[in-house]
């Protein structure tokens, strides 16, 4: 039965004509808009979502889950409603009256205004699964529904896309070796995207390429491609950014936030009045509940793609903070552009953070109208003790052109195909100022220095699926890691590589010493028999690329390298304790071999050993550490990194600590001589470490990554520069075991020191 607005709930008569009657409006960076469509909205649809539960005297509040993050997608409590407005009456209609016990999680009208997408929990033992219904109601007043998926695992965030397709982001495990899991925490249960029809719900769902962090909040894009937010967590890189790909989960892309944002992430984003256009929620990555100011972001450029190298940013309400301090004017949510452009959104006033589950206090989020040009926001609706959220305009919409569909596999045993036609051609330098120091670099531009590369690693990533029971990876934010393969850099600097599909990885372009250049900081991936060769290695995104004098670059002529190998054979570098005692690649067993004799407890080289002291408060409670300047010993040292208190081998924590406490620094008190970051994750090339030891060309053995006779380019090392690798008898192979540990993050556990047991049935493994 439709009911009126009560009190607390009124539109107003500025509010019905504020959205009946649509008008020219000016957005985004001081540009006027043209004319825009005069079509009135007489209808919105949202979701009404409850967090207050009474039972008795007992009162709990659920405002974000008990986590915080602004990527969390469940926070259950039941009673929610999926309510229909009509602007011209007043009247509300809940399209799921019957579901008593239900709890609404996202929301898409369909391209002609007809459906309503959502995702929806029916009760406590339910999973979040996907619906539809009309959005007219049949004869007897009831709105027609039908459920699109039905399983175990969470599935939500549905978009509609062109030709009845869906995309939606799903918790269903990527293997039969377990679900992802955030490797930020190794706690919360990562989300993918997956697609399926209107009509083939659960049969027809296919999942798309896998990330290690959170994908979240998808929108279409107006050349029939879907847009998403993902958590970005690549060692120090700890944000979230926004991407596209093609319906057929093909052709993943950046679109804005890689190399510049106004907030730490870009959430809950719509597509603008013209292509490449959005309006994002800026907000921290935590403890907002999702909220935060808007911002306009215009990525056009000069290609009909989104350019994120260039895309401009504006925040359009200035006042409400973009990190996690009080807001003095509210946060937004769920932002939506109406026809003639303004801003439909969900606004809470005064407090906004997940300290209002502790107090009891849930902020209250209603649906208004955020105009501009006054910074004000026009009332729409707001029910008491509950939140409204995800308004979407009921209008019609142009239905983009489908893309069709080159890539419809999910064998996994099908290899995706990597590769770039000149590592050199780079925008890196020319629009972002990149250089490259250290080793025979010296601020040297980014493309000049990848003119060096004789290789491109390859790394794959993996979380706790591949490290049962291990929280945190070691003393660096670095997650798991495994090298696929190094491919050749041919002279005309291509490359080309077969990697298997659905697998997170980033590349280093690597030089003749073995030591990384570059080190990228955005997870890509492929799905089963797709092609993702590039110009070269961050191409400028505005130019045409051309490829320099021939028609088919060398690596592509000479054929792709095969790195599709069995989970249990890909090269780790665990530090010690690996299931296999004979492991080669174990770390400490090669300073146990030949450094410890000199490096110990009590010995460092010629003198004796020296020590740090680092003091911690936490509360009311102190505590000091005792550090070794370079003790390569296996003896346990305990130290807290990260807010985890382990005990790791004194070479460990000799080697990565000084690097480690730079994201501390403000807790910890120090006394003593702290000596020179002797391993900077990701950075051999920047390692005292690897300086101190030095490394010969992989093509002149009497050439040397750091000139002999010189002195050291970091404070406090002593001396001058010397072969010291050869002085203690280490072999070169065996020094690039450590270099390769070093660049691909520092980690102390893999797949090969944890209780990880590889899949039976591994495909790769056939």
């Amino acid at each position: 039965m439709a009911r009126r607005f009560g009190h607390h709930s009124s539109l107003g008569a500025r509010g019905f004509a504020l959205l009946g009657t649509l008008g020219a409006f000016q957005l985004s960076c001081g540009e006027s808009k043209e004319e825009p469509s005069t079509e009135s909205v007489s209808q919105i649809v949202y979701a009404v979502r409850q967090h207050t539960v009474e039972d008795g005297d007992s009162v709990e509040v659920n405002v974000s889950g008990g986590m915080g993050q602004v990527m969390d997608y469940k926070r259950y409590v039941p009673g929610g409603r999926l309510e229909l407005l009509d602007l011209t009456t007043g009247d509300i209609r809940n399209i799921i009256a019957d579901e008593k016990k239900a709890d609404v999680a996202s929301v898409d009208v369909s391209y002609d205004g007809t459906k309503v997408l959502f995702s929806m929990k029916r009760d406590e033992s339910d999973s979040y699964n996907l619906y539809w219904a009309k959005l007219k109601p049949n004869d007897d007043g009831k709105f027609e529904i039908h459920q699109l998926t039905n399983g175990d695992f969470d599935q939500l965030h549905a978009i509609w896309l062109p030709g009845d397709r869906i995309a939606f982001i799903s918790d269903v495990p990527y293997t039969e070796m377990g679900t992802r899991a955030d490797e930020y925490n190794h706690a919360a249960i990562v989300t993918q995207i997956a697609t399926t029809t209107l009509e083939g719900g659960d049969a027809d769902i296919k999942l798309c390429s896998q990330n290690l962090s959170h994908t979240i909040n998808l929108f279409s894009l107006s050349d029939g491609r879907v847009g998403f937010s993902r958590w970005e967590h690549l060692e120090n890189v700890n944000d979230v950014k926004l991407f596209s790909m093609n319906p057929d989960c093909t052709q993943m892309t950046a679109i804005a936030g890689q190399h510049s944002k106004p907030s730490n992430s870009l959430v809950q984003v719509a597509e603008g009045q013209e292509p490449n256009t959005f309006i994002a929620v800026g907000t921290s990555r935590e403890n907002t509940i999702q909220a935060g100011t808007l911002v306009y972001i215009d990525a056009r450029g000069d290609t009909t793609r989104a350019n994120e190298e260039t895309a401009a940013m504006e925040v359009l309400t200035p006042s409400v903070p973009r990190d996690e301090e009080r807001s003095p004017v509210g946060r937004y949510r769920s932002p939506t552009l109406l026809p003639d452009g303004r801003i439909l959104t969900s606004w809470a006033d005064g407090d906004v953070n997940e300290y209002n589950e502790f107090s009891l206090t849930a902020p209250d989020f209603g649906i208004y109208l955020y105009d501009t040009r006054d910074r004000k926001n026009d009332y729409i609706v707001n029910h008491p003790d509950t939140w409204e959220l995800y308004a979407k305009p009921v209008v019609v919409r142009d239905e983009p052109p489908v893309i069709p569909s080159i890539q419809n596999s999910q064998d996994s045993t099908l290899p995706a195909t990597f590769g770039s036609a000149d590592v050199k051609q780079t925008s890196l330098f020319s629009l972002h100022g990149e250089t490259v120091t250290g080793a025979q670099f010296e601020d040297t531009p980014m493309d000049e220095a990848l003119a060096h590369a004789v290789k491109v690693r390859i790394i794959e990533g993996f979380s706790s699926e591949g490290a049962p029971g291990t929280t945190m990876f070691g003393l660096t934010m670095a997650e798991g890691a495994a090298l696929l393969g190094e491919a050749r850099v041919y002279g005309d600097g291509s490359w080309s590589a077969e990697i298997p599909p659905f697998v997170p990885v980033h590349l280093q372009a690597v030089d003749e010493f073995d030591l990384a250049i570059r080190n990228q900081t955005t997870w890509v991936q492929g799905m089963p028999g797709e092609d993702r060769q590039c110009g070269g290695c961050h191409e400028d995104r505005t130019e045409p690329f051309d490829i320099p004098r021939q028609q088919l670059p060398d690596a592509v002529a000479a054929g792709a390298e095969n790195f599709m190998i069995p989970v249990a054979d890909r090269t780790e570098y665990p530090w010690s304790g690996a299931n296999d005692s004979g492991n080669v690649n174990q770390i400490q067993a090669l300073f146990d071999t030949y450094c410890v004799s000199c490096h110990n407890e009590t010995q460092n080289g010629d003198a004796a050993q020296t020590f740090y002291t680092v003091t911690m408060t936490e509360g009311e409670t102190t505590t000091s550490y005792e550090i070794p300047r370079f003790d390569l010993s296996s003896r346990p040292i305990t130290v807290t990194y990260d807010n985890n208190t382990e005990a790791w081998p004194a070479s460990y924590v000799s080697i990565f600590y000084p690097a480690a406490m730079e994201m501390e620094m403000d807790d910890l008190m120090l006394t003593g001589e702290v000596p020179p970051q002797w391993g900077i994750p990701s950075d051999a090339r920047g390692s005292a470490l690897i300086e101190k030891l030095n490394v010969t060309s992989s093509r002149d053995s009497e050439e040397y990554a750091w000139a002999l006779g010189e002195a050291f380019s970091h404070e406090g090392l002593p001396g001058t520069r010397t072969d010291h690798a050869t002085e203690v008898g280490l072999p070169r192979e065996e020094l690039l075991k450590l270099i390769r540990a070093i660049d691909m993050g520092g980690q102390y556990y893999s797949r090969q020191n944890s209780t990880f047991q590889p899949y039976a049935l591994d495909p790769l493994s056939r």
